[in-house]
């Protein structure tokens, strides 16, 4: 794949003292070799590379001198490796270990675990400890009951609203499917990425042009696979992870502050396309 994702943040006025903090990639695991990453910012800042608590590679970038934009492009270039996500790993998947228990069962601030989540949960509990099966089943029931309905909420919409609205964003509707999951004992994360969509039935469609989200569920027998409720499909090759974590709080593509009395506009472009 060869991702160009821009952000551009436009003031109404100078402002100074800009620090933002990126989760754009590139992250590495055994379904996919990030090869090359670059990431430019105009005006020229200061950029630091740090890992965060969840193995993701995030960005600090700091841009003191007064500006009137922040233009951040990252170009880059992946190789992905999970063709079929329904076939076993040739090795028996690592036990999951305390601390990602603990993160990825739990409630944290966007998905708390309540009683109206677990009763819609209760027909699809793991049957004979088969948890990769449950998952699809969840994964199949938010993509048939919550709409897709683009630009319908807001980043810190919580899975409760999206209960009752049952329609929501990419973003919401693996919030609802990681709380489904854990409500049920099988251990989800929220994932940020990109997909590439095509014709094939078993290609993606929706989330095409923007940053995307799905589910990771962790299962004895596959280890962590991806669910994609918006397109009712598991994560493949045509998913290209950037960040994960318990929701979207934890990986958000950007988020930031600035000094100065200055209206912000941004605009995000994305390109994902096969090489």
């Amino acid at each position: 794949m060869r991702i160009l994702h821009t952000t551009r943040l436009e003031y109404t006025a100078e402002v100074v003292e800009s620090v933002m903090d990126t989760r754009l990639g590139p992250r590495t695991d055994e379904h996919q070799r990030w090869e090359r990453f670059d990431l430019r910012v105009d005006p020229p800042a200061s950029v630091r590379r740090y890992g965060d608590a969840f193995g993701n590679v995030a960005h600090l970038i700091s841009l003191a001198r007064p500006h009137r934009h922040v233009e951040i492009v990252t170009r880059s270039e992946v190789e992905t490796l999970l063709a079929d996500p329904f076939a076993t790993p040739r090795d028996a998947p690592r036990p999951i270990d305390p601390s990602d228990r603990h993160d990825y069962l739990g409630p944290s601030a966007l998905i708390p675990l309540t009683l109206r989540l677990a009763g819609l949960a209760e027909d699809a509990r793991p049957k004979d400890g088969d948890a990769f099966a449950a998952a699809t089943r969840l994964m199949q029931l938010v993509h048939a009951e919550f709409a897709y309905t683009p630009d319908s909420t807001t980043v810190e919409t919580a899975v409760p609203d999206v209960l009752e609205s049952r329609a929501g964003v990419c973003q919401d509707l693996a919030h609802v499917l990681v709380g489904l999951c854990r409500s049920v004992g099988i251990p989800a994360r929220y994932v940020s990425g990109y997909i590439v969509t095509g014709a094939g039935k078993d290609e993606p469609r929706r989330g095409a042009g923007h940053s995307h989200a799905w589910a990771e569920a962790w299962s004895a027998t596959h280890g962590w696979r991806g669910f994609d409720p918006t397109n009712g499909l598991l994560a493949s090759e045509h998913h290209v992870k950037m960040a994960l974590g318990r929701d979207y709080r934890d990986v958000p593509p950007t988020k930031g502050t600035f000094r100065g009395d200055a209206a912000e506009t941004l605009s995000v472009r994305v390109s994902a396309t096969r090489t």
